[in-house]
């Protein structure tokens, strides 16, 4: 007896993922969702010269006034508005030749403004009282929804659903029965759909294509299913 318990301690100690080895089912998943976008971004830029750094500030002050004053009116919340940045840049005279020093001319400021516009049908205003307002290099960012994170819950749901029929039916085939889940991972955040590393369910966030167009936004998530197999 001590013979046999000594035998089978051996070949624990040898061949341990022989007698601990689980058996998996790795399968990819997708899921997409839609939905019409409730808001829409748009980026404008405030630009002011002057020979002085006072004249300059004075200049910008007087056209941000102007400017956040056209998009209260078009009904824009100041909480919309941001102030994404703003550029002083100094002008130099290099017309004196002969070896000389170049000239201080002035100075330029550029100011960049993220604006969210979120009744759709004041966009076409909004971008009319911005250009009026001394506005240039006016650009519509894109479109977006305010339940996004619906949405990507929703294509996440979908992209497990697929992959457990996959794995379901892969199980049968393997005269077995499907398990529980041993990891979920996002294709996308290592760059390929086939293969990828490892994230938690409840951390996963999938990978997210938001549309440029005013007519849909679109999220769709991949991800990579672990499943054991009893």
């Amino acid at each position: 007896m001590q013979l046999r318990s000594f035998i089978l301690l051996v070949m624990l100690a040898l061949c341990p993922t022989l007698v601990f080895a689980q058996r998996t089912i790795t399968v990819m998943g997708g899921g997409h969702a839609d939905a019409k976008p409730d808001y829409a971004t748009v980026t404008m830029m405030l630009s002011a010269q002057d020979i002085t750094a006072q004249g300059v500030f004075d200049k910008t002050s007087e056209n941000t006034t102007r400017l956040l004053k056209s998009f209260a009116d078009a009904g824009i919340a100041a909480s919309d508005i941001e102030q994404q940045g703003v550029a002083l840049n100094p002008s130099y005279d290099y017309s004196g030749g002969g070896g000389a020093p170049p000239r201080l001319a002035g100075y330029h400021v550029m100011s960049t403004y993220i604006i969210k516009v979120r009744n759709l049908k004041q966009l076409p205003k909004v971008i009319d009282l911005g250009t009026l307002a001394g506005a240039s290099n006016v650009a519509l960012s894109g479109y977006g929804a305010a339940n996004s994170d619906q949405l990507e819950e929703s294509a996440t749901k979908k992209a497990l659903g697929e992959a457990r029929e996959k794995a379901e039916r892969l199980a049968e085939q393997m005269g077995g029965k499907l398990g529980e889940i041993l990891s979920i991972t996002d294709a996308e955040a290592t760059g390929g759909a086939n293969m990828s590393g490892g994230r938690e369910e409840e951390e996963h966030r999938g990978m997210i294509v938001a549309g440029s167009n005013s007519q849909k936004i679109s999220k769709s998530v991949e991800l990579k299913v672990t499943f054991s197999i009893k």
